[in-house]
């Protein structure tokens, strides 16, 4: 289904609504069998995995809420189109454990049918994989030394 109209759209709300804090609200916008697409690794990563279904999603993105604090989501730019709908969000994450800040943007693309959205893609650029890999290898190299 074609956005067409900004002020109705659901991928905008759901950006609105993680950044509240809503997370069932949030959830409520997705399909069922909705397909989160994300270009990491998700065994080495989990809690940025892709997720098939809305169970699968919110335990992948329940995980990342129990790993880290939510400090900035800042929705930096949107594009509504004919098919689907793009932005760019500045991420900053904290991990509740070691307090390392983890300082991104995500590329967001959001397809809706039907009055739920039925598919997310979220990529990242190459800086940003090499330091999350290296930030995880650092987590793990403290676990190992404790």
């Amino acid at each position: 289904m074609p956005c067409g109209h900004p002020e109705l759209c659901l991928f905008e709300k759901a950006h609105l609504l993680w950044r509240k804090g809503d997370f069932e609200g949030f959830m409520a916008l997705y399909h069922d069998d909705i397909l989160w697409v994300v270009n990491i690794d998700g065994i080495d990563v989990p809690y940025a995995s892709s997720a098939v279904g809305k169970e699968d999603l919110r335990w992948r993105l329940q995980h990342m809420m129990d790993t880290f604090d939510i400090e900035g989501f800042d929705l930096e730019s949107i594009q509504h189109g004919p098919e689907y709908c793009r932005s760019v969000v500045h991420l900053v994450y904290i991990h509740k454990t070691t307090r390392e800040p983890l300082d991104v943007k995500i590329r967001f693309t959001g397809w809706e049918k039907d009055g739920v959205l039925v598919r997310f893609d979220e990529r990242s650029d190459a800086a940003y994989v090499e330091a999350y890999n290296r930030f995880v290898h650092f987590l793990e190299a403290g676990k190992n030394l404790a």
